[in-house]
């Protein structure tokens, strides 16, 4: 039984990470920063181990000697997050000192997901992140597994409340592709290369989706009776110069949700759940 550390245990991958591991019957700790939201997992109490990302000595304290360490920490990309700390400080400077740690501690295997075609977008300040990470990672020394999911079906819950409303919308005619995964399926993925020596997986879900098909399943299965609308992306584009002096942090993340919408992020099928059931399940929950 090899002994694991969790990180971003309390997000909607993390848990289903945790629910992984927890099935293949790991020795599994979690480090979390909100001991309440830890609860709901059903991991024994004194395996969640709370620690504060702005104190130095929060985390030697909590980090114990685990063999390998899995990260799914990362900054939320919905615009209803408004947490504020930047997606360098959280996806970059906090994974660097848990990879800086774990080299000390002589760790054995690092597991991280990243995001699929980060290399490509340096621009783009989330993904240059990612991407930083995956190099300081990969040459780091230690044994990796980097997996590079596209979207995540919780990706979209964001857009639920906009489909009872009504107020859905797509960005520019929503012909661009992509092939959403489900977490079950990336936490399968990422507990799998556990075994796999300094390895890159990019993950994709079983279907391939047009951005407007996929507001279409979700507008249909939560609310058939309204209507998709479109916004031209001009439109938005005008607006992120502005945003960028107010925000910066919003500013980050709608210039990644218009980038990504304008380009097709179709990635090799690794997920067997489809957007369908999912989303059937989520309007289900929501009735």
């Amino acid at each position: 039984m090899k002994k694991v550390l969790l990180f971003g245990a309390t997000g909607h991958l993390g848990r289903a990470l945790a629910g992984e591991l927890k099935s293949r019957n790991y020795q599994l700790d979690l480090a979390v920063r909100n001991l309440a939201r830890a609860e709901s997992l059903k991991i024994p109490r004194d395996r969640i181990l709370k620690w504060d990302p702005e104190s130095a000595e929060s985390l030697p304290s909590i980090f114990g000697e685990p063999e390998v360490v899995v990260s799914s920490l990362g900054k939320s990309v919905s615009p209803n997050a408004r947490d504020k700390q930047s997606f360098n400080e959280v996806d970059f400077q906090l994974n660097r000192e848990i990879l800086k740690l774990a080299i000390a501690r002589n760790v054995r295997k690092f597991v991280y997901i990243s995001a699929f075609h980060s290399e490509r977008y340096p621009h783009l300040e989330y993904f240059r992140v990612h991407e930083a990470f995956c190099h300081e990672l990969k040459h780091s020394g230690i044994d990796y597994s980097i997996i590079k999911p596209t979207s995540l079906f919780s990706a979209y819950l964001d857009m639920i409340p906009m489909a009872k409303k009504g107020a859905l919308f797509t960005v520019g005619k929503g012909t661009c592709k992509t092939n959403p995964i489900a977490e079950n399926d990336v936490a399968k993925l990422a507990v799998d290369a556990i075994g796999l020596p300094n390895t890159v997986i990019d993950a994709g879900g079983p279907g391939v989706y047009t951005r407007r098909e996929l507001a279409e399943i979700l507008q249909q299965a939560i609310a058939p009776d309204r209507r998709v609308k479109r916004m031209p992306v001009s439109l938005l584009r005008c607006f992120l110069p502005l945003i960028r002096i107010v925000d910066r942090n919003l500013f980050d993340k709608l210039d990644f949700f218009v980038e990504v919408m304008e380009a097709d992020t179709v990635a090799p099928v690794r997920g067997m759940t489809r957007f369908e059931d999912f989303v059937q399940s989520v309007a289900e929950q929501s009735v």
